[in-house]
């Protein structure tokens, strides 16, 4: 149980953001669903590692507001948006700025040539952890294909660009519970990515996928 009162006003005003009807049917990877995932392992991996749990879990809760906001991947898109909420629950200047740093430091894009705190580990960790679940290939990633209006080659080159370097540097986890647990879904699903990026040169693939967007099916 998390005492900080400003946390506990921050989970009440994201919670009713992420439920407004425009947003549960825009946000189709990223919504409540992800940032509730999120949220809670953010705060078991924080446990593991004696980081502050009340800002790991309150980075969590506002970790992905430029997708509500912005047509921005970058969370730092948000920050006036994120900095809002954080006042509005009376979160000090200072906690403000390090909820700031802990999400733009946990951004898979930016967190390769960082030195994180326990704190964006453990975001980090928990935010990664939801890409390389064994459900999310199957049942988002079509989801952020559409929520972000790409195709399945830009996505497979970005999962594999920002990812790959990460899983070959030990740092894809930093938790010792994120790598003890999930480093074999992790490699799986990385693995997985490169092959969808190989089968993409395949000139018989290109054809099934062309004849399939064709057809309105994909």
């Amino acid at each position: 149980m998390i005492s900080n009162q400003s946390y506990k006003k921050l989970f009440e005003s994201v919670f009713e953001l992420y439920n407004l009807p425009e947003n549960k049917s825009k946000l189709l990877f990223h919504g409540w669903h992800h940032i509730n995932f999120v949220h809670n392992m953010s705060i078991k991996f924080a446990e593991s590692i004696d980081a502050r749990i009340d800002m790991v879990a309150s980075a969590a809760l506002v970790h992905d507001l430029n997708y509500i906001f912005t047509d921005k991947l970058e969370p730092e898109a948000a920050n006036a948006k994120i900095q809002e909420y954080l006042e509005m629950s009376d979160f000090s200047p200072e906690d403000t700025s390090f909820i700031l740093g802990v999400i733009e430091d946990a951004h898979t894009e930016y967190r390769e040539n960082r030195t994180l705190s326990l704190e964006a580990q453990a975001l980090s960790d928990a935010d990664t952890l939801f890409k390389s679940l064994p459900t999310t290939p199957i049942l988002f990633a079509s989801k952020f294909l559409t929520q972000n209006k790409y195709d399945i080659g830009k996505l497979a080159n970005k999962v594999v660009a920002e990812q790959k370097p990460l899983m070959d540097k030990g740092i894809y986890f930093y938790t010792d519970l994120a790598r003890s647990q999930y480093s074999d879904w992790a490699e799986t699903s990385l693995h997985m990515w490169e092959n969808v990026l190989d089968s993409l040169s395949d000139p018989d693939v290109a054809e099934l996928l062309d004849i399939a967007r064709q057809n309105d099916i994909i």
